[in-house]
This record gives C-alpha cells, sequence and structure tokens, in this order.
C-alpha cells in the first residue's frame, strides 16, 4: 500500500485505534493523545524481537542492556553528553561540550553544556553527572556499566555547575571515548539527581504518570506505554532550541514504538506499519525493492553490499572453562572443518566480507591491521581442512563411529548444541558444515533474554552470536579476552561482549601495558604490542570469527526522508546506538 491510499489510511487508522483503545496502555496524565498524521509520526519496530513490549512500566535505563534505552529511549526521551559518528571518526558534544586529561590520564575533566534542561524545566548539571557515576558505582553487580565503574572509577566530583572531575583508579587514555562517547551497546546516560536521590537504583523503575516520569533531556516525552506499544509525543520546548544548537523542533511530532519478531519485520516494511527497524536480509529487502515497496532505502544505493561497518564480526565462540573446548587443538578442529566463503554466499547472499579476526573495516582499524598480514599468512585461519581437523581430534583421542561422527576416547557421544538466537541465517549452513566435519551438531534456538541468560551464565558448550567492538583500534576487541572477564563456573559474566570466559595471563600483559597507553597507530611500540596480542589470539583461537557485521539497515521512505547514507554519512545508521537521536532530528515528511 502506497501513501494517501485508501488502504494504508485504513492500516493507521486500525494502528491509532489500537493505541488509544487497548486495555494494556497506561496513558500520561494530560490524556489521550491527539491525532497525529502519519506523515509527521515515525512508527519504530526497535532493534530486538520482541513479541510484546518487555516491562513496559520500567523505564530505568541501566535495567538491561535489550529494554528500552536501546530500542526506544534513546531518541526520545533519553540524550548523550558525547557521540561518536563512526563513519568519520568524530567526536560530536551534545549535553557536554569537551572533555580533557591530566598527563598520566588518571584525572578527567569534563565540560558539560550550558542551558541544557531535563523536560521538568530543572537545568542540567555537572552534579547529575558524578551522581549517576558513584550511583553505578555502589549498584555494582547488578545494573548495566555498574562493574566496569568499579573497576574504573575512584570517585566523580562536579567542581562547579558545568564541570565534572573523573579520578579513575588507573590510566584511562581511553576512557572518556568508550564510556561518554561510543553509544553502542551498555552506553552511559545520565539520570536526574533530584529525582534519583534516595531510591535504590536497582529496582527504582523511573516510571509515574501522574509525575511525568521518564524525565529526559530529549525533545520527545512518553504519552502512553503497555504491552502492544510505546508512544512517544514532541514535547513544546526543547534547551537544543532554546540554546540554538538546532535551529528548530524535530519534524517528527510523535514516535511509535511497536514490538517485531522476525517473521514479521519485513510484511512490516511491506504495508508501511513501520519506519524503522531491525535490518532484514538482503535477498528479503532486495525483493520487497523489486515489488512491493520501492521506497525501502539502506545506506547504500545499491547490493549486494548494501550496509556498511558496525564495529561488530558475526563469531563462533565456545564457552572456554568447559572441557574439551578448552584446548586451542579442539577449537582449530573446528576451525577446519569451516568455510566462510560459503557461509557468506549462503546465509548473506554475497552482502558481507568474511573475516578471521574480530576487527572491523573502520579506517582507523585497518592501519593498524596493514603491518599484520604476515600473521594472517602464516596462521591460516581462513583454511577448510578436514585432514587437519581429523589429525587434531585423533591427536586427542577422539575417534569416529560407525556413522562416521566424533566420540570421546571412552566412546561415548559427543554432542555439540549450538545456542543461537530466532533468525541467526548463519547457523543452519554452520550446522551443516560442521556435521560433514564429523561433528554431532545440533542448534537450540533461543529468544532475547533466555539467549542472553544462556551466555551470561555460561549455561552453554558453544554459541553463535555477534563480536562488537573494534571501532577505533583492536584494543577494543582484543581486551575482551582478558582474565578479569572469566567468571568463576556457574557465575555471571560482568561484561557481555566478554562470554567466551578464556584466560591467559600472557595475554593479560600486554592487554594491561596496551590499556595505560595512547593509542596510535604511529607508535611503533604500541603497534608492536597489538601485533604481539593479536598473534596469542591466532594461535589460541578463543572464538572463530567467521564474517564482518554489515546489516542491510533498512529505512521506509514512503512518509519520511533524510536518513543517513553512505553519499550523506552525517551519522552511523545503526538504530540501537545512541546517535540514532541525530537521524530523529534530521527527518523530514515526504508530502
Amino acid at each position: 500500500m502506497r501513501r494517501g491510499s485508501p488502504g494504508s489510511m485504513l492500516v493507521l487508522a486500525v494502528i491509532c485505534m489500537a493505541l488509544l483503545t487497548a486495555p494494556t496502555l497506561q496513558a500520561a496524565p494530560s490524556g489521550a493523545p491527539a491525532d497525529v498524521p502519519r506523515n509527521r509520526t515515525l512508527v519504530s519496530g526497535g532493534w530486538d524481537f520482541y513479541t510484546q513490549v518487555p516491562s513496559p512500566t520500567n523505564f530505568n535505563p541501566y535495567a538491561g542492556v535489550l529494554l528500552h534505552q536501546r530500542n526506544s529511549l534513546h531518541y526520545t526521551v533519553n540524550e548523550l553528553l558525547f557521540d561518536t559518528n563512526h563513519s568519520s571518526g568524530r567526536v560530536i558534544p551534545w549535553q557536554g561540550e569537551s572533555w580533557s586529561y591530566n598527563s598520566n590520564f588518571t584525572v578527567l575533566t569534563v565540560k558539560i553544556r550550558k542551558g541544557v534542561k531535563w523536560s521538568d524545566g530543572t537545568p542540567f548539571t555537572a552534579r547529575d553527572v558524578a551522581f549517576t557515576l558513584n550511583t553505578l558505582k555502589r549498584a555494582a553487580p547488578d545494573l548495566v556499566l555498574s562493574t566496569a565503574m568499579v573497576e574504573w572509577v575512584k570517585d566523580a566530583v562536579a567542581t562547579d555547575d558545568l564541570t565534572v572531575r573523573v579520578t579513575l583508579n588507573k590510566p584511562g587514555p581511553r576512557w572518556a571515548k568508550d564510556f561518554l562517547a561510543q553509544g553502542q551497546a551498555a552506553r552511559f546516560v545520565v539520570v536526574p539527581e533530584h529525582i534519583w536521590t534516595g531510591q535504590d537504583p536497582k529496582t527504582f523503575t523511573f516510571y509515574d504518570a501522574s509525575k511525568g516520569w521518564p524525565v529526559g533531556t530529549g525533545p520527545f516525552r512518553l504519552v502512553r506505554t503497555g504491552s502492544d506499544a510505546i508512544v512517544y509525543d514532541r514535547r513544546d520546548t526543547w534547551w537544543a532550541v532554546e540554546t540554538k544548537l538546532v535551529s528548530k523542533m524535530p519534524e517528527v511530532q510523535r514516535v511509535v514504538y511497536r514490538p517485531t519478531t522476525v517473521d514479521a519485520v519485513p510484511q512490516l516494511f511491506i504495508n508501511n506499519d513501520i519506519d524503522v527497524g531491525r535490518a532484514i536480509q538482503v535477498g528479503t529487502f532486495e525483493a520487497i525493492r523489486a515489488g512491493r515497496n520501492p521506497n525501502l532505502v539502506s545506506w547504500n544505493r545499491q547490493g549486494p553490499v548494501w550496509g556498511g561497518p558496525d564495529g561488530c564480526v558475526f563469531r563462533f565462540f565456545f564457552n572456554a572453562q568447559k572441557p574439551p573446548y578448552n584446548d586451542p587443538d579442539v577449537r582449530w578442529a573446528f576451525n577446519h572443518a569451516i568455510h566462510r566463503q560459503q557461509i557468506v554466499d549462503l546465509a548473506y547472499e554475497g552482502s558481507v566480507p568474511s573475516a578471521v579476526v574480530p576487527f572491523s573495516t573502520y579506517a582507523g582499524v585497518q592501519l593498524y591491521l596493514r603491518n599484520l598480514k604476515d600473521l594472517f599468512e602464516r596462521h591460516k585461519v581462513d583454511s577448510k581442512d578436514l585432514a587437519k581437523t581429523t589429525e587434531l581430534l585423533t591427536r586427542k583421542g577422539f575417534r569416529k563411529d560407525r556413522d562416521g561422527r566424533w566420540v570421546r576416547s571412552t566412546g561415548e557421544r559427543w554432542p555439540i548444541a549450538i545456542v543461537m538466537e530466532q533468525g541467526n541465517p548463519i547457523g543452519p549452513v554452520l550446522a551443516q558444515q560442521l556435521q560433514e566435519g564429523g561433528f554431532d551438531v545440533t542448534l537450540q534456538v533461543l529468544r532475547g533474554a533466555a539467549f542472553v541468560d544462556a551466555i551470561s551464565t555460561g549455561n552453554f558448550e558453544s554459541a553463535l552470536w555477534v563480536h562488537c567492538g573494534s571501532a577505533d583500534e583492536p584494543w577494543q576487541t582484543l581486551e575482551h579476552f582478558h582474565s578479569k572477564y572469566a567468571a568463576r563456573p556457574g557465575e555471571k559474566i560482568a561484561n557481555l561482549r566478554a562470554p567466551t570466559r578464556y584466560a591467559n595471563p600472557q595475554l593479560d600483559a600486554l592487554l594491561d601495558q596496551m590499556e595505560a597507553v595512547r593509542p596510535s597507530n604511529l607508535d611503533p611500540k604500541y603497534v608492536d604490542l597489538v601485533r604481539k596480542a593479536t598473534e596469542i589470539f591466532l594461535r589460541d583461537l578463543p572464538e572463530i570469527v567467521l564474517a564482518e557485521e554489515f546489516h542491510v539497515v533498512t529505512f521506509n521512505a514512503t512518509y519520511w526522508t533524510g536518513y543517513p547514507s553512505a553519499e550523506n554519512p552525517y551519522v552511523a545508521p545503526y538504530l540501537p546506538w545512541e546517535g540514532f537521536n541525530f537521524v530523529v532530528h534530521r527527518l523530514k515528511p515526504r508530502r
């Protein structure tokens, strides 16, 4: 259905009626939202798959990585101190104005922008920033980012209304950018001290319709929430306009977040029922553009590589605390049964590049990798060789049974369950390759929270997932293999990006040296540290990198234009990242 057609108007009417009458929705005290035209309403499917809105009355941004801060709060109610346009590497100041370090990178001074206000009219100050940092420290390990704050932050003090002094426990030349300006998975969100003071941050939901909670500094306010949808309406005033940081309010008057499932997303785009949402597979995207909705656009104008890098790779990894996966030779045996290009061709129809190390193709990262080509050639990670698989496993005492399946030296079966999220196209291809190599593999498909729980508690042996980190330089990913993240068996890990539970004191020492100095591809000593750490990764293979993640980011231009693209890369295009508020600010209605 196209804009303005009777069918599309009927769909819109049904959606609006559902939002206004659904008994599960809770309204803000101002009453029912006013009617808003479809081309002034941005409908988002969010990034994570849900059959209904999770925890519809919990707007604590630290309650969980996959809750509202990643799916709707970050481009409506909440804003950020700084963001990084990863397409260019440029830091974008927002609530914050600048930061600076002392000579040994142990004291950070952050300047706050004058004139920032919370939506209830209270000034946003340095005290809010210091309060949030200290609150997270006290809440460890129960809240997102809290354990990291204990590791890094000694104390945070507001020296005046616009200045925060953060004293670190150790030199942190990357700390400001990584914690205050990356805005990817776990992100730092300042909360209002005047509301959070006296609350238990572990249980505080930050929701009270009668009080206008949640309160943020963004240009939108929550007007309805429930199991079916969350609705945000544009506020009358916004500090960014008052301070002339921007010239006018966003043209988006309403944002509706509707949870989606992997199967529903394509049809929602076809029907113009959503404008932004989870990326879809390349074949589906191209088929919809060709016949059902030609208004779908992505990062690139044409394929098969429609998307761009996001600092992540697709990986097959193991729980290194569970034998036999704690043995590098066993991990290499799996690796030699894998054909990466076949995975790329069958799972992603050639729309992503294969990869062997967990580093992205962002320009800053590649400046380091050009000096490591000999390592990649020597270790031959991207080399399917079933004879090598046989050699390695036989040496470890495994043998094949009469059905050609690998069994333990005792003759016991060796069942291998690969845990993966719903909709991961790599799973079936990888399972087939490993079965051809004699591995007795099955896929265990889990949804959102169940998958994260299995990974974080170590309740798995092998898994498929993404690995995100290397936006600027290799340490950002390599440090996820530090043994400080290897929680004891049965205990929950502190960093979801580090689920392998791998530990190596030799690598720890290198990573600790890298962490304490400012990274530079022009510093021979630092480049040598990168080289040595990468060589350990290649030798031990704590995870098997399959390909780089290039999402077919999907935008619907039926009602809105102005999305970021390779031709207009004003910000990276990813919906779950903090910088997506800049997209919402720039959208223009298609009349």
